[in-house]
């Protein structure tokens, strides 16, 4: 069993903020609408509205605050061995690899996906759309991937 918490994760965009979406609202309560701040620089959102900090202000938000989903992988086997006289023997294996099949998806804030996933101005923010190995172009699916069943026999002499 190997299990690993997920890596912190730091969004960041080089787009103006008044050229979100509605969509990225945070949860506020009501509906979009027209607001007569709007012409001062004010974002309205139902009974919520922010006003903008001033053009080159940096933000208060710490590091980290956020984490991806992390790791978790079950892997087992079982084996069997046979003796057969005195120098020779046999070994029967069979390994399940992601025994659970449990989905392990890649950081949705690293590198290893290769797009802006941490830009919040892009719809793909914070997704976890692969797997890691196969955001990594790696032919061979090992960290991540479904369910793999493995057959081995060893013959010793």
């Amino acid at each position: 069993y190997f299990i690993g918490s997920g890596d912190p994760a730091n969004p960041t965009s080089n787009a103006a903020c008044n050229a979100q979406s509605l969509a990225l609202d945070g949860g506020a309560a009501g509906g979009p609408t027209t607001s007569s701040l709007a012409a001062f620089g004010c974002f309205a959102h139902g009974n919520s509205f922010m006003i903008p900090p001033p053009f080159g202000s940096f933000g208060t938000m710490g590091r980290n605050i956020f984490r991806d989903t992390g790791f978790h992988n079950w892997d087992f086997s079982v084996t069997k061995n046979w003796k057969f006289r005195e120098r020779f023997g046999a070994q029967f294996r069979v390994e399940f690899f992601n025994f659970l099949n449990h989905p392990n998806f890649a950081n949705p804030f690293g590198g290893q996906n290769g797009w802006a996933h941490n830009d919040p101005s892009t719809q793909s923010f914070a997704c976890s759309c692969a797997t890691p190995d196969v955001a990594a172009s790696n032919p061979v699916i090992g960290s991540g991937g479904s369910r793999a069943v493995q057959l081995g026999l060893k013959l010793t002499f």
